[in-house]
């Protein structure tokens, strides 16, 4: 057991004064002066918008209705935005486009400041470095994303294919992280179970150039009672420097028929363009990190964590007594008294601060506009970068700066907006502070992580099912890595470990010399066996790593491969107890080179006739039942699924009917999860394996909510006849035999494979039949 475990918090969360028979759906969380404030939205046919806030975000207090206009009612995906002094609201009231609602609090009340602006529902606002404000909304063929002429103005705009579920798509939310953009989006259908989230990156802007990574969709479940997740919003953690994703879940009905949604979150980690979820989850996890150190200056109480130092001219100084370790960020809020200060005036944001004659800073110059980042050393200051903020921002509102520094680069960003980026190897540990000279300034929240740049991910727990990034090895040589030879890597070069970026924008970690190690956190939701797959580089010479965690270990044995492209392959299995972990990755022959590795339940199955487990819930659409099977029933589509989703190598054998009129087509179907049924969403509601018969043709399919062939073969299909169908699945390897031949028909090695699911069946347009389905391992 790994020792330093966090109190917990579970999802779904209940909240104070949730809406009766509805609950939270479409979460919205805003981070404003280092507290959360969420929104969500109302209940059809009732009026306001209800808001929470938190410190935390586990123990929420109901701040009422923050907005309370007749025109509220049935609002739908309320969001807000902070910009100079003002939140602004937006939201589309029973989807009968947008109106733009406007206060000076968090909390409300917020007024009603634009007539009806049209555009479909759940409206999100995104500010760009620049300043320039883009509106995405829901469409039919993909989210829209409008640039803005100011906070109630869309100009028009443009669908983004990328974003986008084969249907109706909504819920987007766009963030931007190391100078990479993010865009979540939500689709097909509110009510079904397999409701999930996706997302496209770009490094060209809000309006270009999107592409959809590769483990999409990135929040699905569908199984048990915990489905229906979607909608979501992305946040800064209350550390500084982790993301979250809030959403909701589905459960039960409300009196008019729709389930009541629940409020849902989970940790988000990023390897380069890569986001994953650390979920979704519905067992106890870890809270989230809070602050290495905060101070609130409005609170009575805040004077024991700082040092007042009264300089001379007047110079007044206020110093953490806690100091940043070397890697950090910090936040700072403040506001000034006065809109014109005198000509001389300044505020510093302190940082790196050693001494009253050594410290870095923010400057900040009101009659002049300015921004600079200076370095004082032994009385000299020297301006490392300026710029003019424009006279347009009122300093007597509350702004934030945020400083990050991960060893290499310096970014400064005012209200969220990146400003500075500096390559400068800052690595002073020291306190933060504010300086001021005639300013007469008002600090608030302050704040420092000793993390920046998405280095608090390497410390998360891993949640286990689920993916762990190679590069997410903890910190700390002998602790989180061991390697013989040093490489300068491209992430996380201090380290030594061999790291390099990829053509999919993530980075792999490759170990070269035996015994060499990586260590990662875990935490296993239920005890078990779990299967392990790595993505590794085929190499010219054999290799053998260990996978261990807690005593338990796997030996797998890589052999030389002819291959260049990046693969999935099995490892085995291991057994893990629930709880808190480390697990580590060695080298005991040969050299590794790898992306990422995933652990999933397994379970070995033993040989049964497996259309004897189907449960009603499991059938959609009119199968016939026949002694032994199934017929198809020649509608649109039947189908049924059997079995566990931790099956995951097997083999499946199967007599199929063809038909004396041979239409349509018929589907034995393997390794599926998240399956859902719908009459709403895209046909293709599963994830898993397809093998398709049509009249002379066999078709392997990959489906992950939509359907790419990767092989296909001619058959005999003789109307009147019934064949033996057998398929074998051994790690990436699939095999398709067809009457009883020793060859099989299909030969398959998927490069990014699914490993485990249970067993269907699907009949479209057809009178198919399928008896004597049998599994073994």
């Amino acid at each position: 057991m790994y020792s330093d475990q966090e109190p917990t918090y579970q999802n779904p969360l209940t909240l104070p004064e949730e809406w009766e028979d509805y609950g939270i759906g479409d979460p919205y969380i805003l981070r404003f002066d280092g507290r959360y404030y969420l929104y969500c939205s109302t209940k059809d046919n009732r009026s306001g918008v209800k808001g929470w806030s938190s410190d935390d975000l586990v123990h929420w207090k109901y701040e009422g209705l923050v907005a309370s206009a007749p025109l509220t009612t049935s609002a739908y995906a309320p969001e807000v935005v902070y910009w100079n002094g003002y939140f602004y609201l937006y939201t589309s009231p029973a989807g009968n486009g947008h109106y733009v609602l406007r206060s000076e609090s968090p909390t409300g009340p917020f007024e009603v400041q634009t007539g009806n602006l049209g555009l479909s529902i759940d409206g999100s606002v995104f500010i760009g470095d620049d300043g320039k404000w883009y509106f995405s909304h829901a469409g039919t063929e993909g989210i829209a994303m409008h640039p803005m002429k100011d906070p109630y103005t869309m100009e028009p705009g443009k669908t983004l294919p990328a974003a986008f579920l084969g249907g109706w798509t909504e819920g987007s939310t766009l963030i931007k992280r190391n100078d990479v953009y993010y865009l979540t989006f939500t689709g097909n259908h509110v009510f079904s179970k397999g409701y999930r989230v996706q997302y496209a990156v770009s490094h060209d802007g809000p309006l270009d150039k999107y592409r959809v990574p590769d483990n999409n969709p990135v929040l699905i479940h569908t199984a048990g009672d915990f489905f229906g997740l979607g909608h979501s919003s992305t946040f800064l953690g209350p550390d500084l420097d982790s993301y979250y994703m809030v959403y909701h879940n589905l459960v039960g009905r409300s009196a008019e028929g729709p389930p009541v949604r629940q409020m849902d979150f989970d940790r988000l980690v990023f390897n380069g363009d890569r986001m994953d979820v650390l979920g979704p989850t519905n067992t106890p996890q870890p809270v989230p990190k809070q602050a290495d150190f905060q101070s609130r200056f409005t609170e009575s109480n805040a004077m024991k964590d700082w040092e007042r130092i009264d300089g001379p001219d007047g110079i007044r100084s206020f110093v953490s007594k806690s100091k940043t370790a070397e890697v950090f960020t910090a936040e700072y809020n403040f506001r000034l008294s006065s809109p014109s200060p005198v000509q001389n005036a300044w505020v510093k944001l302190l940082f790196a601060y050693e001494s009253e004659d050594r410290y870095w800073s923010v400057r900040f110059d009101p009659a002049s506009h300015q921004l600079a980042v200076m370095q004082r050393d032994h009385g000299t200051e020297k301006t490392l970068s300026s710029l003019d903020l424009g006279s347009a921002f009122d300093m007597t509102k509350l702004h934030t700066v945020r400083v990050e520094n991960d060893g290499a680069v310096l970014r400064v960003f005012f209200d969220s907006m990146q400003k500075v980026k500096l390559p400068v190897k800052l690595a002073t540990p020291g306190s933060i502070g504010y300086a001021s000279l005639h300013a007469e300034p008002h600090y608030s929240y302050t704040a420092f992580s000793n993390d920046a740049g998405g280095s608090s991910d390497y410390e998360a727990y891993k949640t286990i099912p689920g993916t762990i990034e190679a590069v997410h090895y903890l910190k700390g040589s002998d602790r989180g890595f061991s390697v013989g030879s040093r490489a300068q890597g491209q992430i996380r070069s201090e380290d030594g470990v061999a790291t390099q970026l990829e053509d999919d924008g993530s980075y792999s970690a490759t170990l070269p010399d035996q015994g060499d190690w990586l260590n990662y956190k875990i935490h296993v939701a239920e005890a078990g066996t779990y299967g392990v797959h790595l993505t590794i580089k085929p190499q010219e010479t054999d290799a053998q790593v260990e996978i261990s965690s807690e005593g338990a270990k796997l030996v797998y044995s890589i052999g030389r491969s002819p291959q260049s492209d990046w693969q999935d392959v099995k490892a085995g299995t291991i057994e893990l107890p629930a709880g808190y972990h480390t697990l580590k990755i060695k080298v005991k022959k040969g050299k590794l080179s790898f992306t990422r590795l995933g652990l999933y339940r397994s379970q070995t199955l033993e040989a049964q006739d497996v259309l004897l487990t189907v449960r009603e819930d499991d059938l959609s659409g009119q199968f016939r039942s026949l002694e032994g099977g199934y017929q198809g029933s020649g509608g649109e589509e039947d189908r049924l699924f059997a079995g566990n989703s931790a099956w995951d190598d097997y083999e499946l054998s199967v007599r199929v009917g063809i038909p004396q009129d041979f239409t349509g087509e018929g589907s034995v179907l393997v390794r599926t999860t998240n399956e859902s049924v719908f009459p709403h969403q895209v046909t293709e509601s599963f994830m898993g394996y397809s093998v398709t018969l049509s009249d002379g043709q066999v078709q392997l399919q990959k489906v992950n909510y939509d359907t790419m062939t990767v092989d296909s073969a001619s058959i005999d299909t003789k109307p009147g006849t019934s064949y033996p169908l057998r398929i074998q699945l051994s790690g990436s390897h699939i095999r398709v035999y067809w009457n009883d031949s020793s060859k099989p028909v299909i030969d398959y090695t998927d490069q990014q494979a699914f490993f485990h699911g249970r067993v269907g069946l699907r009949s479209r347009q057809s009178n198919i039949t399928f008896t004597e389905m049998k599994v073994k391992r």
